[in-house]
């Protein structure tokens, strides 16, 4: 998903804040976060995080999905990433609609919240979508989790099964997730 601005005003806008607030949340000048909003001013590394971070949010680095084609027929192609991507809620709930994709679909709006309808979008776009379609509407654990009630062409299934089995968690060892005591 495409970032309009810089990442300073995406954290303070996605925590509701002003500059001002963030300003002084970050113990620095607003005219500051405004010149770094505005790309008159360059932040350091440090500088960002610590105005991110004042805004409730973190830095991460997320590798990139790069998707290749492979062929369906003699004249269709379709996408398979190299790895599963994670789309935060409320996105990946969200309610879709096939854009400029004329004959698929036969629905207006998919409402992602809705398995049936999540099922049947996850078909169509890894069936007919683009890379960027699939990378924006396609959370790789719904993904996983839909897999088995997929309507997929047979290529376009074993193109995909590898990535789907390489991050399903069966034959890894059981995760022990400890709760520490509250001592309060």
């Amino acid at each position: 998903m495409p970032i309009t601005g810089s990442i300073i005003e995406f954290a303070r806008r996605a925590a509701g804040m002003s500059q001002q607030q963030l300003a002084h949340a970050a113990r620095t000048a607003q005219s500051s976060i405004s010149e770094y909003e505005s790309g008159r001013k360059s932040p350091t590394l440090a500088v960002v995080e610590r105005l991110v971070s004042a805004a409730g949010a973190d830095l991460a680095v997320v590798p990139r999905v790069q998707f290749f084609y492979e062929m369906l027929s003699e004249d269709r192609v379709f996408f398979v990433p190299d790895r599963l991507w994670s789309i935060p809620p409320p996105m990946c709930f969200a309610r879709m609609r096939l854009r400029d994709f004329p004959g698929v679909g036969g629905k207006p709006v998919w409402d992602m919240s809705k398995r049936e309808d999540r099922i049947g979008f996850y078909s169509l776009l890894l069936t007919y979508g683009m890379p960027e379609m699939i990378e924006q509407a396609v959370d790789g654990a719904l993904l996983v989790d839909a897999w088995r009630q997929l309507k997929l062409p047979k290529p376009i299934r074993e193109a995909w099964a590898p990535l789907i089995e390489s991050v399903n968690g069966r034959g890894d060892p059981v995760r022990d997730i400890a709760v520490e005591p509250d001592d309060g």
